[in-house]
């Protein structure tokens, strides 16, 4: 029987089956993670941006954002629980956000990176141009979120903040875009990537390997910032050596306690280029040479944290130089009706003082502390000095002084600290510390300061017996009106334990309160008390 073939009737034999591509999306936790690693790199930008050139990046403007969105009272605790620790803890929190921001990128952008149908392995993804710039509308929306923070941050609208925090938005969206595409796209039936996926692979590996090592390296710096952080030496003052020496009563530069809004420290300010704008009846403007061109006075004056807790060491006492306030006032006049002059600074803050107070012959504009020029991080070029208030009163890096007929609420007032920021009395112990042990029959010196603000120390009484009895400790007189005092006490004790106890009395007579309370919103009050045991 004659058979007769396909190829017979001149058809062509079946094809065999066509290599299919077979196609996903990455997996959403290797996505994350690439955003994650995209974060990580965004996180190093900002940071080596920051310490280099001094520009504030977006971890300070969130980081100080949510910190005074907080409730005054448990902003408070946390600053009274944290102290020094606080700064560098808020920034590390704020660099790990946004790490975990980039990863929820990285995992919302895999799902639309499938390659769709037929074709080679390193087929191009289609894709709209809605699409491909989803990552800039992503960037967009993120800064939008972020500019309610922004404005809390910086105490107001800012151009820098706006295009800071838009710009780092949109180094992290464009890295986790890029880092995230370069996943492959397709793999064929057999199992053999082409050419172009296999360089995309190695590309993504290189940039998640920097993206990951970046992170753990600021991650890493940022940690060790929290270690590192110490409250201020006590700072026994110039000259002293050794525990139980007497305190001269003032502080070292490097021992000065340091506060700031700043995250990071401060800001990089060019005094070639520092301006000082005078605003009354006449405006005018100074540069750096022609403030230190005029007349300077010098003072002594004790300036002391309103976040200070009881017996702390955000207290120190300076040798200022500075230029009168009045004096610049009077060169542009004071208009009528003015109860208020306002002070800007270059990070943002924002303060005020009643003019009487502005007016005062002790209220400077500080160039200089300890006979150098205003170092840094104490607010080169120029800095408000008003005797007898916190130190949230004498703002830092100023740039403007104004007048206003209205009262101002500055910064930290914004927040609900107190307006007037009077102190209260104040007094601790320099030597002994605490939880310490000395030796019986040993003569010691037991040593402080004491601080009533602009009222000054009448008398300071020590109780090593908890409280039952007070002796009369030695004032030294202080260095200026606007100092604290310094005092000292003899004592050769026996074995035992003790309770030691320090209260201060000022000249109106008031005795320091042992009624214990935090920080916020009016200043810390209370008694230091310490242990000591005699062996």
């Amino acid at each position: 029987m004659l058979r007769i073939s396909h190829c017979e009737h001149g058809s062509a034999p079946p094809a065999p089956p066509r290599r299919q591509t077979v196609t996903a999306p990455p997996r959403l936790r290797q996505a994350a993670a690439l955003g994650a690693c995209a974060g990580g790199m965004a996180v190093a930008a900002m940071l080596a941006l920051r310490l280099a050139a001094g520009v504030t990046s977006l971890l300070e403007v969130i980081g100080s954002g949510l910190a005074l969105l907080l409730p005054g009272p448990w902003f408070g605790t946390l600053i009274d629980a944290l102290q020094e620790r606080g700064r560098p803890l808020l920034l590390l929190g704020t660099a790990v956000l946004v790490i975990v921001v980039g990863a929820v990128l990285g995992a919302l952008v895999a799902p639309r990176l499938a390659a769709v149908g037929p074709g080679s392995p390193s087929a191009p993804v289609p894709s709209s141009s809605a699409s491909r710039w989803r990552w800039l509308v992503a960037a967009l929306v993120l800064w939008l979120l972020t500019q309610p923070l922004a404005l809390v941050a910086e105490g107001g609208f800012q151009v820098a903040a706006v295009l800071i925090t838009l710009g780092d938005w949109l180094l992290l969206c464009g890295l986790v875009e890029i880092l995230v595409s370069l996943a492959p796209r397709g793999v064929s039936s057999s199992g053999v990537r082409g050419s172009a996926s296999f360089a995309s692979m190695s590309r993504r590996r290189f940039l998640a390997a920097l993206g990951g090592v970046l992170g753990a390296i600021s991650l890493g710096y940022l940690g060790s910032r929290i270690l590192g952080a110490h409250p201020p030496a006590v700072g026994l003052g110039q000259g002293a050596t050794a525990p139980g020496t007497l305190p001269e009563g003032v502080t070292p530069t490097a021992d000065f306690y340091i506060v700031s809004k700043d995250l990071l420290g401060p800001p990089r300010i060019d005094p070639g280029s520092w301006r000082l704008e005078l605003t009354g009846i006449r405006s005018r403007t100074i540069g750096y040479p022609q403030l230190m061109a005029l007349p300077q006075r010098q003072q002594v004056e004790t300036l002391e944290c309103i976040s200070n807790p009881v017996g702390g060491t955000l207290i120190s006492n300076g040798s200022w130089r500075g230029v009168q306030l009045n004096r610049l006032l009077a060169e542009v006049g004071i208009p009528r009706g003015t109860t208020t002059v306002i002070f800007r600074c270059a990070d943002g803050y924002s303060e005020s003082l009643p003019l009487a107070e502005a007016l005062a012959p002790s209220t400077l504009v500080a160039t200089g502390l300890n006979g150098s020029r205003l170092p840094p991080q104490h607010g080169f070029p120029a800095r408000i000095l008003a005797p007898g208030h916190y130190g949230m009163k004498d703002p830092k890096w100023l740039t403007s002084i104004s007048t206003s007929p209205l009262p101002f609420s500055g910064y930290w007032e914004q927040q609900g600290w107190n307006p007037s920021a009077l102190p209260h009395i104040f007094s601790r112990f320099d030597f002994p510390p605490g939880n310490t042990r000395l030796r019986s029959q040993r003569a010691y010196l037991l040593t402080g300061v004491a601080y009533a603000g602009s009222l000054g120390v009448q008398r300071v009484e020590v109780s090593v017996d908890g409280g039952a009895r007070w002796v009369p400790a030695h004032v030294q007189p202080q260095l200026s009106p606007y100092a604290w005092s310094v005092w000292s006490l003899p004592w050769q004790p026996s074995p035992g334990l003790y309770a030691l106890s320090v209260r201060a009395v000022d000249k109106q007579g008031r005795v320091q309160t042992a009624t214990a309370t935090g920080s916020y919103p009016n200043g810390a009050s209370g008694r230091e008390e310490i242990v000591v045991s005699v062996v």
